[in-house]
């Protein structure tokens, strides 16, 4: 009858060993896979801003073929000159951080 008790003691004990491997590997797995998503989420940030960086610089480069033309709208350049009163406010501030 012992006998029986530890062997099922030993099989008990290599299947908390497995199961404790099994674990291991998947904590590993899972530390790995929390380093690939969190590498792709700054990668999808930096795309996103590249994006919209491209927007401004394509609203920009119209709104300044729209001031060369003749028939530009009133809008237009009131849109342009709000936008460089917004890089001077930015760039004032900037140089306000500098002096600091």
């Amino acid at each position: 009858m012992s006998k029986t008790i530890a062997h099922k003691v030993e099989e008990v004990k290599r299947k908390v060993v497995h199961l404790l491997e099994q674990n291991h590997k998947l904590l590993s797995k899972n530390e790995e896979l929390e380093g690939e998503v969190k590498s792709l989420k700054l990668s999808l940030e930096n795309e996103a801003r590249k994006g919209d960086e491209l927007l401004n610089k394509i609203k920009i480069i119209k709104l300044a073929q729209n001031i060369g033309s003749s028939n530009s709208e009133s809008a237009d350049i009131t849109e342009l000159k709000r936008k460089i009163n917004e890089y001077i406010k930015e760039i004032d501030h900037c140089i306000t951080m500098l002096n600091d």
